[in-house]
C-alpha cells in the first residue's frame, strides 16, 4: 500500500464484503446486512422449503427405485435364453 488512502480503501472494500456478501456461521449463514435488514425468518423459511422440497424428491426417488429393482446379471440372462 502506498497512501493512507489506499488503505482506507482497501479496509473499506473488506468491511463491505464482510457485512454484505460473506456468510456468517454465528447468524445462521446469513450476511450481517440481512440480519439487520430483518431479512432472516424470510431466508431461513426459504431455505427450509427448499430442504423439504429435496427431501420429498429423495424419498420419491428412493420409492421409485424400491418398486423397479434393478436386474442382477443372472435374470437378464435367463431372459435372453
Amino acid at each position: 500500500m502506498d497512501t493512507l488512502e489506499q488503505a482506507q480503501q482497501q479496509i473499506a472494500q473488506y468491511v463491505e464484503q464482510y457485512n454484505q456478501s460473506r456468510l456468517h456461521s454465528a447468524i445462521g449463514y446469513i450476511t450481517p446486512a440481512d440480519k439487520l435488514a430483518g431479512k432472516a425468518d424470510t431466508i431461513f423459511a426459504q431455505c427450509e422449503d427448499r430442504l423439504a422440497k429435496a427431501r420429498e424428491q429423495g424419498r420419491q426417488k428412493r420409492l421409485r427405485a424400491s418398486q423397479n429393482p434393478p436386474l442382477h446379471h443372472s435374470a437378464v440372462e435367463r431372459e435372453v435364453s
